[in-house]
């Protein structure tokens, strides 16, 4: 008989610590993840709104991502999904990557998306924003963890511009600003521009990414009164002195400056979004085209090339 209740008693004291450590492990989330409005300034270390892109530095090694057939033209890390993103233009196929690049799957797309998109952007925790060369960009919805093949389509476009004068000189980036009490949630994109042509010129819109579909249309352009368009800043006057064109856009996790990269020049811009103030400036090397840009969970900056090439590099300031 005391056998029989020691072995009980062992029993139930595995049962309760086996319950303890379930307990332990499932805690509730304490983010709305499925709000675009939620900051994420608590999603990613080591970057906030006082670092200067100045202090990072690449240790010079780069790396392929072949999954992609050619032309990777964009990137964003979704902290919603926890994965990298990347676009490839003239086919407008998403790649999907973990946190240290390994390939999880690939989207394509259905509907009326042009085909070369060139500017990637999380937005929440079942679309993304995405520029085109048409410069239209669109809310796509999208299944983050799908396993195997599926597709992605357009919930609402924006028609930011009439298409751009010098073909293939359209929107070549966009970047989610989020919300907060004292601001509203906002898009911003770029037009690409270009020193060799001067009517090509480079352009920074803001907008409104919420609107929704109606039972007319799920289609808004510059030229309606309801798309919500500016242009914070005059992106050849504030930012001609330093570089030629844009090739893709990101904000800091707190939303307060802007990212801006140059192919032409092999630089990135951190500026104040409401005026395009440069606030610090980063000299790039050891890429042949510089396409897109995202800032990883950890902080890094990730620049992606043509031909598929991955650079990152790290605050120097924050590692010693």
């Amino acid at each position: 008989m005391f056998q029989y209740r020691s072995l009980r008693l062992m029993l139930l004291l595995i049962l309760l610590s086996s319950c303890s450590k379930t307990v332990h492990q499932v805690q509730p989330l304490k983010t709305d993840l499925n709000n675009p409005r939620t900051m994420f300034h608590s999603k990613v270390t080591n970057f906030n709104a006082s670092t200067r892109i100045s202090e990072f530095s690449s240790n010079g090694e780069v790396f392929k991502l072949i999954e992609i057939g050619n032309n990777l033209s964009g990137i964003t890390w979704d902290p919603f999904t926890q994965q990298y993103l990347a676009l490839q233009n003239n086919s407008a196929i998403i790649y999907r990557y973990d946190r240290n690049f390994n390939f999880l799957g690939k989207v394509k797309k259905i509907g009326k998306i042009h085909n070369d998109t060139e500017g990637i952007s999380y937005f929440d925790a079942s679309s993304l924003l995405i520029a085109t060369e048409s410069n239209v960009a669109h809310r796509v919805k999208l299944n983050k963890n799908a396993k195997g093949k599926d597709y992605y389509n357009s919930i609402i476009s924006f028609q930011l511009s009439e298409r751009p004068l010098v073909k293939n000189k359209g929107l070549e980036g966009i970047a989610i600003r989020p919300g907060n009490s004292a601001r509203p949630i906002m898009a911003f994109a770029a037009q690409e521009g270009s020193g060799r042509s001067v009517n090509a010129q480079m352009k920074v819109f803001s907008f409104n990414p919420l609107l929704q579909s109606s039972m007319l249309s799920n289609q808004y352009s510059y030229s309606d009164d309801a798309l919500e368009l500016s242009e914070p800043f005059s992106a050849e006057q504030e930012l001609g002195n330093e570089i030629t064109d844009i090739s893709g856009l990101t904000f800091d996790p707190s939303g307060e400056t802007l990212i801006i990269l140059s192919h032409e020049s092999k630089k990135a811009l951190q500026v104040v979004p409401e005026t395009g103030k440069i606030l610090s400036i980063l000299n790039l090397k050891g890429l042949p085209v510089y396409e897109g840009v995202t800032i990883g969970p950890a902080g890094e900056l990730v620049f992606v090339s043509e031909r598929n090439w991955v650079q990152v590099y790290t605050n120097k300031l924050k590692l010693q």
